[in-house]
C-alpha cells in the first residue's frame, strides 16, 4: 500500500516530475496559425417581425439548396445590391419607391 504524503511533500514531488498533461497531447503539433480578421462588424438594426421571418425562411431555403451561408452574409448582399442600385440611378432607386412616403423636408 502506498504511503500517505502531506500536501507539502506531494507538491514538492510534483515539481520534480516532468509535466505531461495537455502538452503531451499536442506534442509535435504545428504552431497555431494567426486568425484572420473578422469579416463583419457588429451593428444593431431593428426589423419588422415579418422581415425577420422572411430572412429566416430565405436562409433555410438557401441551406436546403446546399449554399452554406449565414444571415449576416445575406443581409450584407442585400445591402450591397441596394446601394449599387441607388448609386446607378438615385431617382429610380427601389429604395426611394419603398420609402417614398417617409420623405422629410431638408432644412436649408
Amino acid at each position: 500500500m502506498a504511503r500517505r504524503l502531506s500536501v507539502g511533500q506531494r507538491l514538492a514531488q510534483d515539481r520534480q516530475v516532468e509535466k505531461r498533461g495537455v502538452e503531451a497531447l499536442f506534442a509535435g503539433a504545428p504552431a497555431p496559425q494567426a486568425v484572420a480578421a473578422k469579416r463583419f462588424e457588429k451593428a444593431t438594426f431593428y426589423f419588422e417581425a415579418g422581415d425577420l421571418n422572411a430572412l429566416e425562411q430565405l436562409w433555410l431555403e438557401l441551406m436546403r439548396q446546399g449554399l452554406r451561408c449565414n444571415k449576416s452574409e445575406i443581409m450584407s448582399a442585400f445591402l450591397k445590391l441596394g446601394l449599387e442600385g441607388h448609386a446607378r440611378n438615385p431617382e429610380q432607386s427601389p429604395l426611394l419607391g419603398y420609402l417614398g412616403g417617409k420623405r422629410r423636408r431638408l432644412s436649408g
